[in-house]
């Protein structure tokens, strides 16, 4: 049938589809299964936590001639960004000196008329700091500026990551408010249904999301947990 009032309907069929993708999408998702007489629900519970631990790796390079030359350099400069680190108050045991790599660019390929480059040789090494103290690693990221009036050749990057590992503490606690939710959005469901909601038959925990709060606040994550539920039809 084409004709105008079948474009309509189906216009309006279209129309009520999207209206009620949209609620089930703000309220929960759920499903009815009148065969079996249950609703099953997702419910979701999201925190915003501050980071556990941060790693911060603090590269650094020489370039030159002679090998001593440049071994001192990295000497010099590990010594100033450990300095540093201490200075901000982090400690011995929170810091790792990383063994140095050298390049030799006499061996790189050029073509038969390019003259062999200024520095025969680039050397790189880096300071690796892990630490709890994750509200001193952004103000100290800020000042490394200081590094490169000691004669530090900082590297491009170096920004810390941040870790949260202390999912197992909250848990409990976000498993219950996931299912609590879950229940809101099964009556909610069951009342617009004109149906009576029954008792839980089965609860299944999702998965546990981490993910930074937004790229100007890494050090805050966003936990999120999902959990299945499934609920009787009275």
């Amino acid at each position: 049938m084409n004709t105008p009032s079948a474009w309509v309907l189906s216009a309006v069929l279209i129309a009520g589809g999207v209206c009620a993708g949209g609620y089930f999408i703000g309220h929960g998702i759920s499903h009815r299964n009148d065969s079996e007489g249950t609703i099953s629900v997702k419910g979701l519970s999201e925190r915003d936590v501050p980071a556990s631990i941060a790693i911060w790796s603090i590269s650094y390079q020489s370039v030159g001639n002679s090998l001593a030359d440049i071994n001192s350099a990295l000497e010099k400069s590990t010594g100033s960004v450990v300095a540093f680190l201490k200075e901000r108050g982090f400690e011995d045991s929170e810091i790792t000196v990383q063994p140095p790599s050298v390049r030799d660019h006499s061996f790189d390929v050029r073509k038969e008329d390019e003259p062999p480059p200024e520095n025969r040789y680039s050397a790189f090494q880096s300071v690796l700091l892990r630490t709890s103290k994750v509200d001193q690693v952004k103000p100290s990221l800020s000042a490394t500026s200081t590094l490169m009036q000691e004669g530090v050749f900082l590297n491009s990057g170096g920004r810390p990551d941040y870790i949260y590992n202390q999912i197992n503490e909250i848990k409990p606690g976000m498993i219950e408010e996931a299912t609590r939710n879950a229940s809101i959005a099964g009556g909610q469901f069951a009342r617009d249904s004109g149906i009576k909601l029954g008792k839980l038959k089965n609860a299944s925990q999702g998965w546990f999301q981490v993910e930074d709060r937004d790229a100007a606040t890494p050090e805050i994550k966003t936990v999120r947990v999902v959990v299945d539920v499934l609920y009787g039809i009275e």
